[in-house]
């Protein structure tokens, strides 16, 4: 990515955490960086494409933690520690541009416009992590007693809960690192789905 589209982007996701979408404009990002705003329009065509820009700039560090952690390698707990770790950042980073564009309909409307059709949104989580759980049962080193899109849920929803709770609270009302809460979720959810 170039520099200065990069910058765009940085200084766009720093004016949407602080104002949300509705009160961020072309003008305002553009001032953040240094730039003209129609400097700026030589990079992103709208605003909408900025924000849809900053929506797919945390997949490659989430896809990348699958791509580190197959199935079959290391045990099923660090793997399955390794990527609820992966989740948790990436809703982290998510979560602030989500509910900006659940506050902006129009927004919203565009993104699923764009995103629906390719068959991407917030359900690719829950179907990457349900493909690597499948290809552990296959491997007989989770067992198959649950479906895997199931224990996927089982698993993300938990995570998403504990971003929502520390972000909207400014901390973590159960006092425990994201290494410790991950490890104890998939403590418990292995001890259902672990082959006999």
């Amino acid at each position: 990515m170039g520099k200065t589209r990069e910058k765009i982007l940085d200084a766009a996701e720093k004016l949407l955490l602080l104002k949300g979408s509705a009160h961020v404009t072309t003008k305002e990002i553009a001032r953040e960086v240094g730039l003209s705003e129609s400097a700026l329009y030589r990079h992103f065509d709208h605003k909408e494409d900025i924000f849809f820009a900053l929506m797919a700039e945390h997949l490659p560090a989430f896809h990348e933690v699958f791509q580190t952690h197959r199935a079959g390698t290391a045990t099923v707990r660090e793997n399955l520690i390794a990527l609820a770790l992966a989740v948790l950042h990436y809703y982290e980073q998510l979560l602030p541009m989500g509910v900006s564009f659940l506050a902006d309909k129009e927004l919203l409307a565009q993104f699923r416009a764009t995103t629906l059709p390719l068959g991407m949104g917030p359900h690719n989580v829950f179907e990457r992590f349900a493909a690597y759980l499948e290809e552990e049962q296959r491997l007989e080193r989770i067992g198959w007693h649950l479906p895997s899109l199931t224990i996927a849920t089982l698993l993300l929803g938990p995570c998403f809960q504990r971003v929502f709770n520390q972000q909207f609270l400014g901390f973590d009302p159960f006092h425990k690192t994201d290494q410790q809460f991950v490890e104890e979720l998939v403590q418990g959810l292995l001890a259902g789905n672990t082959p006999s």
